[in-house]
């Protein structure tokens, strides 16, 4: 007995409109998924993307500063730098090396200018904030105050750092970050806050900064970095030099 060809049977309509739900179903549900995934990559928060912009920015400045502070060299200017762990020696076998350096790097003061008041800080201040300079500033800034270019800026004949002290007490507290243009040169890096250290600890180091290198600002007392810390007590992450306006 031969065997019938086989027939395919037609779906009839009920089949086909259960066929086209599930379709339906399976689309609408990848359609989420994709919707989805592309929300959660692209929404980024803003905080968010400033806290990835920190990262990245922090580590571009240490990649580019690895090599500066582990060898010696001279400076555009004429300078010369010193590994991290010289500058580090030198400072702790031979302190008052650095109060020999201040006046050698000092900028003459122009013939013309008229003379300022300036009231120098006495000299258990400026002590103090030497020995703090020494153990949490001197290896990007330099015993000279120099910094070491393009990464770390000077702080001599800085604005930024014989100005409003507030600034400086912001960049100490929380850090910065963002483009800043001293003396020419344009520095994009960022510096970290400088961890263990109070409001008298503060208060001597920008006071020995402020009065050291040739600048002559005013001291900088406990109460006005106190006034800082209180007014961005909730501050997490660091300024930036668009948002503090500085170019």
């Amino acid at each position: 007995m031969s065997e019938l060809p086989l027939r395919s049977r037609p779906l009839i309509p009920g089949q086909v409109a259960s066929w086209l739900a599930v379709l339906a179903l399976v689309g609408a549900v990848t359609a989420a998924s994709v919707a989805a995934f592309l929300h959660f990559r692209t929404g980024v928060s803003p905080e968010a993307a400033r806290r990835a912009q920190q990262v990245a920015l922090r580590a571009e400045t240490e990649a580019k500063a690895s090599t500066l502070l582990a060898s010696s060299a001279k400076n555009d200017d004429g300078t010369y730098r010193i590994p991290l762990n010289e500058a580090l020696r030198i400072a702790a076998e031979r302190p008052e090396v650095l109060g020999k350096l201040a006046p050698a790097v000092a900028p003459a003061a122009p013939a013309s200018s008229a003379p300022t008041a300036f009231v120098p800080a006495d000299e258990a201040t400026l002590k103090r904030g030497q020995a703090v300079y020494a153990r949490t500033c001197i290896a990007c800034h330099q015993p000279t105050g120099m910094g070491l270019p393009p990464v770390f800026p000077p702080l001599v004949e800085s604005p930024l750092v014989t100005g409003d002290p507030s600034l400086s007490i912001k960049f100490v507290l929380h850090g910065l970050m963002g483009p800043v243009t001293v003396k020419g040169i344009t520095y994009n890096s960022m510096m970290p806050p400088v961890m263990g250290v109070t409001d008298q600890d503060i208060a001597d180091v920008l006071t020995y900064v402020r009065q050291s290198f040739g600048n002559k600002a005013s001291a900088v007392t406990v109460a006005q970095v106190k006034a800082v810390r209180d007014a961005a007590s909730g501050r997490t992450v660091p300024w930036n030099t668009a948002e503090l306006g500085i170019k």
